[in-house]
């Protein structure tokens, strides 16, 4: 069959169209992963078992087996991960490892082994992900700390079941995970995903040159508690574009913080997980966040206190986020006996003056009062779900929508029947 296989054309092909074809595929691989969206086989592996032809050349290109993943700690996971390993021939790596179940004997001696691999290799790490339970991170950073790390470019250390929100309940955010991974020499790390794990390093000056940071209460405590700028230094280097926090709990914060600073240049910001503050606590909050050169900006599971303080940092004259494109409000919360607020129409929506995508997830109070005025004037995509019909039917959408946006299809479409419990999906 090898024979006649040759005869085909696509066997054919010289060395270079399948060099790329193969790094086409595993750079889409990697990518699905990156966005949480795969676990599915490593593309690699179902190339080379294609025909003997393709598995051949697979073998003869190291970089398609740079992509290692770990599920599961099995025997056959283990001399995988070595086989990887000598395939990659020095390359630098990406290594994901995800577990979140209870080791048996069997797997606790195959874990060990495939840990030792991974971090006898740290100077070739260029990605390392690591969600796992917290018994196991408690193993991890006991006995494979203060490696180095030259190459490593994105790195996420994740405790999985950590903090993790539930509608109706409140997360504790004094809950302090007393775990870290210690690492050196990580003069290249720009993306940071720290989640109940607090990371050690020589020197704080890593997080001047980080473009992605995502922090929840343990390490984000860390950047608010620094104590103020003196006046007379120069400004914060930063190179921050991307900031996700979630349940922080919030201090007294210094005229000059280390968090506006450090915040100065943000394009994307993500605040998520807030409860039980002050309304006024909260205005101090986006005080000191950026406006103006912010593009998306989400406001994901937080109690109507923490909105109300997000509305009254809003209040002035001059738009509080003149370049905010796209902007994604979720689950904020109706608690005990807090009132639903309107929304106050001038300030919000002249507060987004170039919005272009509004997402609305379980937010009936906002819509209520969007019916009362047109929408925001530049947006051309309204997504929304937990909806009741009725809420949006005489909101004034604009001409392009998704098929969630029912209000259009309500609208527009003569034939369209609202379904007769009210609900939205």
């Amino acid at each position: 069959m090898a024979n006649l296989n040759d005869e085909v054309a696509i066997y054919q092909f010289p060395f270079e169209v399948f060099h790329s074809i193969f790094g086409y595929l595993v750079s889409e691989d990697r990518h699905q992963l990156e966005a949480g969206t795969s676990q599915k086989p490593i593309a690699s592996f179902t190339i080379s078992q294609v025909s003997q032809r393709w598995r051949d050349i697979a073998l003869g290109l190291p970089f398609i087996w740079t992509n290692i993943r770990i599920f599961h700690f099995c025997d056959s996971q283990r001399a995988m991960v070595k086989e990887l390993l000598v395939r990659t021939k020095g390359l630098p790596l990406s290594i994901t490892l995800k577990y979140n179940k209870p080791l048996t004997a069997a797997q606790n001696k195959n874990c060990w082994d495939i840990l030792l691999e991974i971090m006898s290799c740290a100077s070739r790490w260029e990605t390392l992900r690591i969600a796992v339970n917290e018994d196991l991170f408690a193993q991890i950073c006991g006995n494979f700390g203060g490696r180095q790390a030259p190459i490593l470019q994105r790195l996420e250390l994740i405790i999985l079941g950590f903090g993790k929100w539930q509608p109706h309940r409140r997360m504790s955010p004094f809950i302090v995970s007393p775990l870290y991974l210690e690492l050196s020499h990580t003069h290249l790390l720009r993306h940071l995903v720290l989640f109940g794990v607090r990371l050690r390093m020589p020197s704080p000056t890593y997080m001047e040159k980080l473009e992605v940071l995502s922090l929840d209460y343990t390490p984000g405590m860390d950047m608010l508690d620094r104590p103020s700028l003196p006046a007379e230094s120069p400004p914060l280097q930063t190179r921050l574009r991307d900031l996700s926090l979630r349940g922080l709990v919030f201090r007294n914060l210094p005229t000059r913080s280390y968090l506006s600073e450090y915040t100065a240049f943000l394009t994307t910001l993500s605040l998520s997980n807030m409860f039980g503050h002050q309304s006024a606590d909260v205005t101090t909050l986006f005080k000191h966040l950026p406006t103006i050169t912010l593009r998306e900006f989400s406001l994901l599971d937080v109690d109507f206190a923490f909105w109300n303080g997000f509305l009254n940092s809003m209040v002035g004259p001059d738009p509080r986020y003149p370049a905010v494109e796209k902007l994604c409000l979720q689950n904020t919360l109706e608690e005990y006996s807090v009132p639903i607020t309107q929304l106050p129409l001038t300030d919000f929506i002249q507060g987004f003056p170039k919005l272009e995508i509004l997402n609305l997830y379980n937010v009936h109070h906002i819509t209520n009062s969007l019916k009362q005025c047109a929408i925001f004037p530049c947006i051309h995509t309204l997504r929304v779900r937990g909806l009741r019909y009725r809420d949006l039917c005489e909101v004034d959408t604009p001409p392009l929508l998704d098929l969630s946006s029912l209000s259009w299809l309500q609208r527009k479409v003569p034939n369209f029947k609202r379904d007769p419990m009210d609900k939205a999906y």
